[in-house]
């Protein structure tokens, strides 16, 4: 089991690094997509079983996976372009709550333990936290305003305006499409995880393709930004999600979920690396509150097994 766990390790270590260089790449958003979908496609295409994605391909549960794909990375997408990354990822990475509410498991504490690594991690310090927490009362209370007797106006809706509704309905969606794919993956049985990716991204390549057929004409002149594109999905996401795939097919959904905010705790790494965010004492207890977390779910579930 060790293997598996470390492929989702690094699988994780690498999805949570790819969304913010696209991010970062200045190429239409359309082409984007496009590239992400052509590259998994281009790619797998050489390591697939020909036998077993035409005995599936035109499945309905092979093309339920190709059509959530196509919504997951959509929505993730826009959701990452509308917020900022830290509210982005912290309301993406409730799939692991999705996925074991689905499958019926019962939660363990540690979940919420990890959630409040996610909460620290999220905001600079805890004035955001309580800034935040005031913006939602306030979208809460609007409607009730002439009953109560409060200012529909003023600070609460100055404070309204900075939230971006579009971008956490949309990052709503991609977690809610992940912990999907998580289950259909499942479904799909086959040791080749090549076959998983070949079947979620050849439907996308072919629609992507045609939708933005104007951008994908300029590629010629959109200089580096589609090579970083292109380098991204094959290096970064490509491999990430083949090892995610390879961790689905042979872990228990109580271990794989948990193992899920590892990402969170990469993602702040980066940060740190890549962008000189200051290191401070919340974010460091929000990393320690994710590890402790994962441990504390797999001793669990070590000590259940014996």
């Amino acid at each position: 089991m060790y293997l598996e766990i470390l492929s989702k390790l690094v699988a994780e270590s690498l999805l949570s690094l790819y969304p913010t260089i696209v991010k970062n790449i200045d190429i239409p958003f359309g082409l984007q997509l496009w590239a992400r979908f052509i590259t998994y496609s281009a790619i797998s295409w050489f390591f697939i079983d020909w036998a077993f994605i035409s005995e599936t391909l035109f499945t309905g549960i092979g093309t339920l996976l190709s059509v959530i794909t196509i919504a997951h990375v959509y929505t993730s997408y826009r959701g990452f372009q509308l917020l900022d990354g830290g509210a982005a990822y912290a309301i993406f990475y409730t799939y692991p709550f999705m996925i074991l509410i689905m499958a019926g498991e019962k939660i363990h504490y540690a979940m919420f333990l990890a959630l409040l690594g996610i909460i620290l991690l999220s905001f600079q310090d805890l004035g955001d936290i309580k800034t935040a927490v005031s913006k939602i009362v306030a979208e809460m209370r609007q409607p009730f305003a002439p009953v109560l007797g409060v200012n529909d106006g003023g600070a609460d809706r100055k404070a309204l305006s900075t939230l971006s509704y579009q971008g956490i309905a949309f990052i709503l969606l991609a977690a809610l499409t992940e912990a999907i794919i998580y289950f259909i993956v499942k479904r799909i049985k086959t040791k080749n995880n090549w076959n998983h990716l070949f079947l979620s991204y050849l439907l996308g390549a072919f629609v992507f393709s045609g939708v933005y057929l104007g951008d994908i004409s300029k590629v010629a002149g959109l200089g580096g930004g589609v090579g970083l594109a292109l380098g991204s999905n094959i290096f970064i996401g490509l491999f990430g999600y083949l090892l995610r795939f390879y961790s689905i097919s042979r872990l228990s959904t109580a271990i794989y979920a948990p193992l899920s905010y590892f990402g969170i705790l990469m993602a702040f790494v980066y940060g740190s690396v890549f962008n000189g965010e200051v290191v401070t004492m919340q974010k460091i207890a929000g990393a320690l509150c994710i590890i402790a977390a994962n441990l504390w779910t797999l001793m669990s579930k070590h000590r259940d097994q014996k």
